[in-house]
């Protein structure tokens, strides 16, 4: 709905009087399919974002009053990030809006605002994708940010193209990989139908392994990642799993592991033993919440 401008004296009609109410009940909604700058119209009104690829809202200072507020959501596949331009935007939740996503911008004064994602608690999803035959796979850039302290980590690999291969990951940094002797690992498993425990351990490693791969296997990898952005030890946790179809085989690993150096990370790449060896599958990667 638009604002009306009245003036002293005015009558007001029954369309306008209709109108008054509208956005109680069909707020005013403008689509947009590519980064958009917020404008002073904006308030009171739901921004709504639809494109593939990734997007951003900027929000800039002297163009809305303490107490304005706007909706914004998110339907296109490409995540939204709402941006500081020259206004502040506070939050206690991430300021990227996945697809489905969405949140009130409120602000406090013409230059600061605060984003009240509609998300509160638990876990806050961040990004995900699928891979095809590759090598190795990098999460990108930021995607462990000051936002979450912690992470969740759903790792899937549906098929390898060479069977016994270890998968294994490094922690990453603006873009480079950190192949340091600091990895120690732990992880001790099952073979459910063989009966037998397989033990992976090392210290001082540069990488860390996770589980076996097989190319029939459909295998699981779900980490925690602790304090990865301070500059501090990075910490975690992981619990693996898989079926071989073909030998009616199940195996299960549980471990624990530290990068010990005082080293800020961004993002890590997963990869079958580092090698040339191909894998396919998807993950997804959450935040946990502060509060």
């Amino acid at each position: 709905m638009a604002i009306f401008d009245f003036t002293a004296a005015q009558v007001l009609t029954a369309a306008q009087m209709d109108n008054l109410q509208a956005n109680d009940y069909n707020q005013t909604v403008s689509t947009k399919t590519a980064d958009y700058v917020l404008v002073a119209a904006d308030k009171g009104t739901r921004v709504a974002m639809n494109a593939a690829g990734s997007t951003t809202i900027t929000v800039n200072t002297d163009l809305f009053a303490a107490g304005d507020s706007l909706a914004i959501h998110n339907i296109g596949a490409g995540v939204c990030t709402v941006t500081a331009g020259t206004a502040t935007v506070t939050s206690s939740g991430s300021l990227a809006i996945p697809q489905w996503g969405s949140g009130t911008l409120y602000f406090t004064s013409a230059g600061a605002s605060i984003w009240f994602p509609s998300q509160q608690g638990g876990l806050h999803y961040i990004t995900g994708a699928s891979f095809s035959a590759v090598s190795s796979v990098s999460l990108p850039t930021n995607t462990f940010t000051s936002t979450y302290a912690n992470y969740k980590i759903i790792f899937v690999v549906l098929g390898c193209s060479v069977g016994g291969t270890l998968l294994q990951f490094r922690l990453r940094t603006s873009g480079t990989d950190n192949s340091a002797a600091s990895y120690f690992v732990g992880l001790s498993g099952v073979n459910i139908d063989a009966g037998t425990v397989d033990i992976l351990r090392s210290t001082s490693g540069t990488f860390c392994n996770l589980v076996k791969l097989n190319g029939t296997f459909a295998n699981v990898a779900i980490i925690d990642m602790i304090g990865p952005v301070p500059v501090n030890y990075t910490n975690w946790t992981a619990q693996t799993f898989g079926l071989n179809v073909a030998n009616n085989e199940f195996g299960a690993f549980s471990g624990a592991g530290i990068h010990n150096s005082l080293t800020v990370f961004d993002s890590m790449t997963f990869s079958p033993a580092f090698g040339a060896v191909t894998f396919s599958g998807t993950y997804k990667i959450y935040g946990y919440s502060n509060s």
